[in-house]
């Protein structure tokens, strides 16, 4: 990611975070929302990435990575996609 912005400082990364189906679903909302933030805050303080090439978004149980109800099922977790083309596909060519 940091050579990604060194090279080209307007690169946008989405950092999503995801949570499994246990609970109600407005806790797990939050619960994603708040890891997504947590990561692009390490990604800040750990890596020096900054905080104005990222976005954050939950998705909370909607996107279940695995389709289960136990909590060891792998869907708590956070992606890092690059979005840069989606937000100028002008700039991408």
């Amino acid at each position: 990611m940091v050579d990604l912005i060194s090279t080209n400082p307007s690169e946008v990364f989405l950092i999503e975070g995801h949570t499994d189906a246990i609970g109600d679903e407005a806790s797990n909302l939050a619960l994603s929302d708040a890891r997504a933030e947590s990561v692009a805050l390490a990604l800040t303080e750990m890596f020096g990435v900054p905080p104005q090439n990222m976005v954050t978004q939950g998705y909370g149980e909607s996107d279940l990575a695995v389709q289960t109800q136990t909590a060891t099922g792998r869907n708590r977790r956070v992606l890092v996609r690059r979005i840069t083309e989606l937000l100028d596909p002008v700039a991408a060519n």
